[in-house]
């Protein structure tokens, strides 16, 4: 009975320990750590016993007060954003010393950062010291690469190590070949030392405190040529194309014209040519009209006319014999443009009724202008011109010229005179006239 009571006794015992140990145990239990050098706010941090380096670094340095994007920053809110910018590009985070008790170790946090490498970021204790150095020798890569930038230089570091911290080689890099510009010793210059990873491992090759790593890009490497084709075809959209793929190939992709298509009119160009500027072009939009000579003034009408960068090509021949003809090469960037067929022809200017009349084929230009009420007594002389829908030129018609769909016709007015001043001239004229022919006949006599 009394080992009963007695066990009663301590369990008792056990319990009302047990509760006044309980909240003390579930109190959250911190250390100290020191962190100094390059950080914004270095100083002493409580953290928790699951704290590492990262997190102690990340407290030293998350000081920035928040600022909203709808107000004007303050001089003093200018300054601490300037300090806490300059506090992260410049930070040695590959160098980060650790110090506990009498054994210092360096950290390479920038490696943990982009690789999750764990043995770069440990635990931290109760007591431990950090000092986090500022950037004093760099290495630059650039290119295509994932995260190009300016990298901390350690002592030994290789080109695999800074590729590794770049995340590595985008897809469309060049893989093989790798130009590293080195400054030569005491000297502006530098040397380039290309490359080839095919013969050299990047784990081998030794880099500089300043060296510059240039990934150049492969465009022979899974290359994206493709060509637009928009308009009035079965399937428009961009259809990727190789070396030998021919226009008529791509007609067969997006399934050829619709039943309104018109590829008498189409439009086929490369979008790179006609993007590239034309200087004489841009000199003449900037003179005036008077200040040209007639080669230029007709040089700038033809260059607004007709679609620049455009191929001459027949795009319905092509189609009509099936690859057959005039089957072009396409190049990367190209554009074709179906537009709808209309069966019009567009008379417009100095007749009674300009508008589009429908086309009939084999018939000139006489029969669309008879059909929209034949010309206004303000027509021009010889002031009639068919402009071709498939070209842009302007053509001078005659009857044995038989119009397209799509073509337009202009009639031109009449110069508009001030009759006053048109006599005035005739008669300068008429007295010029008389009085060189009165000379020789002085002369003669």
């Amino acid at each position: 009975m009394k080992t009963r009571l007695l066990l009663a006794g301590l369990l008792l015992l056990a319990c009302v320990l047990g509760a006044q140990t309980i909240p003390q145990l579930s109190g959250q239990v911190l250390i100290s750590v020191n962190v100094t050098g390059f950080v914004a706010n270095p100083g002493t941090y409580q953290l928790t016993p699951l704290a590492r380096i990262s997190d102690a670094v990340k407290v030293a340095g998350d000081r920035t007060p928040t600022v909203s994007t709808l107000t004007a920053l303050t001089p003093q809110q200018t300054r601490e954003a300037e300090r806490d910018s300059l506090y992260r590009n410049f930070q040695g985070l590959r160098s980060v010393k650790l110090t506990r008790g009498k054994d210092t170790r360096t950290y390479d946090l920038l490696r943990f950062m982009r690789t999750g490498d764990q043995d770069q970021n440990p635990l931290l204790k109760d007591g431990d010291l950090l000092w986090i150095p500022a950037l004093e020798t760099s290495v630059t890569i650039s290119g295509e690469v994932y995260i190009p930038g300016e990298y901390q230089f350690v002592e030994g570091d290789k080109l695999a190590d800074i590729l590794e911290l770049a995340q590595g080689f985008t897809l469309a890099a060049d893989r093989n070949l790798v130009n590293i510009y080195r400054y030569r010793e005491n000297s502006p210059e530098f040397e380039v030392l290309q490359v080839d990873l095919r013969e050299q491992r990047a784990q081998d090759i030794a880099l500089k405190p300043y060296d510059r790593v240039s990934v150049s890009s492969n465009t022979e490497h899974r290359r994206a040529w493709k060509i637009v084709v928009e308009g009035d075809v079965k399937a428009p959209g961009e259809y990727y194309i190789g070396e030998n793929t021919t226009l008529y190939d791509v007609l067969n992709l997006c399934g050829g014209p619709t039943s309104r298509g018109n590829l008498r009119s189409a439009i086929y160009a490369n979008r790179a040519g006609a993007e590239e500027p034309d200087l004489e072009f841009e000199r003449l939009m900037k003179l005036d009209v008077a200040n040209m000579t007639s080669f230029e003034y007709r040089y700038m009408l033809n260059r607004i006319r007709q679609y620049p960068g455009r191929y001459s090509v027949d795009v319905a021949r092509v189609w009509a014999s099936k690859g057959a003809e005039a089957n072009p090469v396409l190049r990367d960037g190209d554009y074709l443009y179906v537009p709808q067929h209309m069966d019009m022809v567009e008379v417009s200017g100095q007749v009674v009724n300009p508008g589009l009349v429908p086309w009939v084929e084999g018939k000139n230009y006489e029969y669309y202008i008879d059909l929209a009420g034949g010309y206004t007594n303000n027509k021009r002389w010889n002031g009639t011109r068919i402009i071709s829908a498939a070209s842009g030129n302007w053509v001078k018609p005659n009857k044995k010229l038989t119009l397209d769909p799509g073509d337009t016709i202009y009639v031109s007015e009449k110069d508009t005179y001030d009759t006053w001043t048109r006599f005035k001239d005739i008669m300068l004229i008429a007295t010029q006239v008389i009085t060189i022919f009165l000379g020789v006949r002085t002369l003669t006599n």
